[in-house]
């Protein structure tokens, strides 16, 4: 029986999770070598403080395994990891963003890669609707009041009867629109692959992204919730902003730089933009000088919008039915596209 190696690359391995992915199958051999770079180590200090993750990182644990190892189920990797792991063959991305490995060229070397898309759509949409009910009843203010001891009114808006655009319409937009329509939203859509005709469950109607503007003008929500590719990094800027409804709020849970972060501030300066709730930024962990931090009418959150306790059990158990399959023969779930990156 043939031995197939599973490495497991990103920073939140647990012990459970490596004797979950060991009983796929007989022929599995799995090691926990997390790739630590300055950005995993950032990453996990902003885990530590909030005492998600305690154990310390492994060194050196990924050169000693990397070399022979089949299979990767990571989240970075280095950009000569073809040619360090000349037995790879697969990699399953701990998140569902591939972004971090467009440096690696590893679809170009034929290297099968597949995603953990949807096991986070579902709180992340949570997310979003928590900061749309945060902003309609202007729970900022009453926050700042509490601290301050004030007693005063504000008027509360509603969702009910708002409209919603979501910038694609995928996993988690799908997602956020199902939740928005149990608060009576209308909710409208952009995105990419769009057909004539189209329709979406949930979705009142569906623009193609060269009518993004027209959509945004009716917005009093925006969700962006699109991959980052090299086709939509920077896809909401000046005139985006510009073309949204007076008073919108802005909503980011994608990727930083599919935003242009100077026509952002300007946009929640000087408007139109009423506020955002931005859980994602171009550079990450966010600079301390950033003016996004002191804006009162920004909810900011670090890049945490799907950091649920179970991730990495959900995740796990995702990349184990692929393992099945991937030892089976079977095509493989969430497979990403060469051609679009995604």
């Amino acid at each position: 029986m043939q031995t197939i190696k599973v490495l497991v690359a990103h920073h939140m391995g647990r012990d459970e999770d490596l004797a979950r992915i060991a009983e796929v199958g007989p022929e599995v051999e799995v090691a926990y070598g997390p790739y630590i770079d300055e950005e995993t180590k950032g990453f996990v200090r902003s885990y530590r403080a909030g005492g998600i993750m305690q154990p310390p990182l492994p060194e050196g644990e990924f050169q000693r395994h990397i070399g022979d190892a089949e299979v990767i189920f990571g989240l970075r990797l280095p950009e000569n990891i073809t040619e360090i792991a000349p037995a790879l063959k697969w990699v399953q991305v701990y998140g569902a963003g591939v972004d971090y490995l467009a440096k690696t060229s590893l679809l170009q070397h034929g290297v099968t890669m597949t995603n953990s898309s949807g096991v986070n759509s579902p709180p992340i949409a949570e997310f979003c609707l928590g900061l749309m009910l945060m902003n309609a009843k202007n729970m900022v203010k009453r926050m700042a009041a509490q601290r301050e001891r004030r007693w005063v009114r504000y008027a509360n808006g509603e969702l009910g009867g708002a409209t919603l655009g979501i910038i694609g319409p995928g996993r988690i937009g799908g997602e956020v629109a199902r939740r928005a329509k149990a608060f009576d939203m209308r909710i409208l859509a952009a995105r990419r692959s769009y057909t004539l005709g189209q329709t979406l469950n949930n979705i009142d109607e569906v623009y193609p992204t060269d009518r993004l503007r027209e959509m945004l003008g009716q917005c009093d929500y925006v969700v962006v919730a699109v991959s980052l590719t090299q086709e939509t990094r920077h896809m909401i800027g000046k005139a985006e902003f510009q073309a949204m409804k007076p008073g919108a709020f802005f909503i980011n849970v994608a990727r930083g730089p599919v935003v242009d972060e100077t026509a952002l501030l300007e946009a929640i300066k000087s408007g139109p933009l009423g506020g955002a709730g931005l859980d994602v930024f171009e550079q990450e962990p966010l600079p301390r000088e950033s003016e996004f931090w002191g804006l009162e009418n920004v909810i900011l959150t670090p890049h945490n919008s799907g950091g649920i306790r179970d991730h990495a059990k959900r995740a796990t158990e995702l990349f184990c039915q692929n393992l099945r399959r991937y030892i089976d023969g079977e095509p493989l779930d969430n497979a990403i596209d060469p051609a679009k990156g995604y």
